[in-house]
């Protein structure tokens, strides 16, 4: 790996998130390198439920179809106090369901794409800590007795939990251990239950039961009046365990993969300290009850990359990185406050607990507006960023997630807001009459315009004469065309200053 300046971006960690924000840069033409301790991508499925807008991200890039046809399409979610199920059939998403993909497969489909893009990914070598100089980072990595220095322009940390980024760039990692292990396995069951996805609970605890659609299961067991041990899963315990909770035997066998860890909940205290940033698990973990883990650094990549491109290339200026804690920490709070939550109400045996969950769930299962919301929370489409709104935009517009609006042209063609964001720039629907919308430099080379009519859709887009939607598929501002051109002069100022001209060729 030859010394760089400039733009160049290292990142750590070759997970689902570095490998995603590592796509996301090169697509904006921002020279990246990602360095991985591991010598091969995981060959254990850890995280593995793609939600829908996770799946409606990888969309915007060209990937959705790759994993669809890889993973297992699971539309319900039941959990066994209610007899009604969460039902994501009604989502107003094509991508009405979990998709069930091993974490190695995702894996291997994010890093096909940006080995195209061009990044160079090091594997077998480890960033043990960086310092920052001036305009630049120093890095200090290794591999094996090998020890070397490499300066970037920034470095960002996707390396888990345990990250050496946020280490080095002494930030706490505020929260707590719960007091009981999880054990996972993937096995085959002999006598599996119905369901692709359901959550058993017992008296105290619960066991999460996920199809991967190939005759594998995952089986997740909660256990609070368990202990922590290091000593293996046994097939044994497994069985005994899960027989407790089904009240039969579900017949386990041929295990893959087992493991037994301790379940945190923990966020970082920041996610940027000048030029070094955190992503993914460096910068939040929690229970993995609800699925949201591999979703949120995926969706912190996303977020992350555009503004860090911009800025790197000089597009845009630094205060805009501001942005990213911004909208994406208190994104992160709120499921390790939800799934905390549900955690603790899952694996309580007390009798009020056990009310409380029934009530709660027959309410959300049976309440069709709480169900709507509830689905819409689970599916990541509720997400939506405060701090972008815009007093001048209507109102559901400004920092919402704009759904994949189809625009009929001109020339009859309809195209798809999903296909036009695959260049990873903002994306202008200009549903006006007259000569096209003009927008200041350097804008009008960061935006693609599309015209014509919105179809119909779900909300307020079709009545918008012209919505501006970031590269992240975020609305950035809408409302009458005549007056984009100033709109997005006080984006500029929002993010903190003037553009500051032309971007650099990449490799400038």
């Amino acid at each position: 790996m030859a010394s760089t300046r400039g733009e160049h971006v290292l990142i750590a960690g070759a997970g689902p998130t570095g490998l995603c924000l590592a796509g996301e840069l090169a697509l904006a033409g921002v020279r990246c390198t990602v360095v991985e301790r591991r010598t091969h991508r995981s060959r254990e499925s850890r995280a593995l439920g793609l939600q829908a807008r996770t799946m409606e991200l990888l969309d915007q890039r060209g990937l959705a179809d790759t994993v669809l046809a890889r993973g297992n399409v699971v539309p319900r979610l039941r959990v066994s106090v209610v007899d009604s199920p969460l039902d994501l059939g009604r989502l107003p998403s094509r991508y009405r369901h979990v998709t069930v993909l091993p974490q190695g497969e995702t894996e291997e489909v994010l890093e096909a794409r940006a080995r195209e893009l061009g990044v160079t990914i090091e594997r077998g070598v480890t960033l043990t800590g960086c310092t920052q100089e001036g305009d630049e980072v120093v890095c200090r990595l290794e591999s094996g007795d090998r020890r070397w220095e490499e300066r970037a322009a920034w470095v960002v940390g996707c390396d888990g939990a345990k990250s050496r980024v946020r280490e080095a760039m002494g930030v706490g990692f505020a929260g707590e251990t719960y007091p009981f292990p999880i054990v996972v396995a993937d096995v085959r069951l002999g006598a599996p239950p119905p369901e692709g996805l359901l959550v058993q609970v017992g008296r105290a605890g619960a066991v999460v039961c996920v199809a991967f659609g190939d005759g594998w299961h995952r089986v997740a067991l909660v256990d609070p009046a368990g202990r922590w041990s290091e000593r293996p899963v046994e097939l044994g315990e497994l069985r005994t365990a899960l027989t407790g909770f089904f009240g039969r035997d579900l017949a386990p066998g041929e295990p893959r993969w087992t493991s037994r860890f301790r379940l945190h909940e923990r966020q970082a205290t920041a996610y940027r300290r000048g030029r070094v940033l955190l992503a993914g698990d460096a910068a939040h973990v929690h229970s993995p009850l609800g699925g949201q883990g591999l979703n949120l650094g995926l969706a912190d990549a996303v977020n992350l990359g555009w503004k860090l491109a911009a800025v790197a290339r000089g597009t845009l200026p630094e205060s805009l990185l501001d942005t990213y804690e911004e909208e994406r920490y208190p994104v992160a709070a709120g499921v390790i406050a939800a799934t905390d939550r549900a955690t603790r109400l899952l694996t309580s045996g007390a009798p009020p607990a056990r009310l409380a969950r029934w009530a709660g769930l027959s309410a959300v299962t049976g309440v069709p507006a709480l169900h709507r919301r509830a689905v819409r929370q689970f599916s990541g489409l509720a997400v939506a960023y405060r701090g972008a709104a815009d007093p001048h935009s209507p109102r559901g517009t400004a920092g919402h997630r704009v759904p994949d609006l189809s625009v009929r042209t001109a020339s009859g063609a309809d195209e798809h807001l999903h296909r036009a964001l695959r260049a990873g720039r903002f994306v202008l629907l200009d549903q006006g009459e007259g000569d096209p919308v003009e927008l200041p430099a350097p804008w009008d080379g960061l935006t693609t315009v599309v015209r014509g009519r919105i179809g119909a859709a779900e909300g307020p887009w079709p009545r918008c004469e012209a919505v501006l939607v970031r590269p992240d598929g975020y609305c950035a501002w809408a409302g009458p065309r005549e007056r984009a051109a100033a709109a997005v002069a006080a984006l500029s100022r929002r993010w903190g200053a003037a553009p500051t001209g032309a971007p650099k060729a990449a490799g400038d």
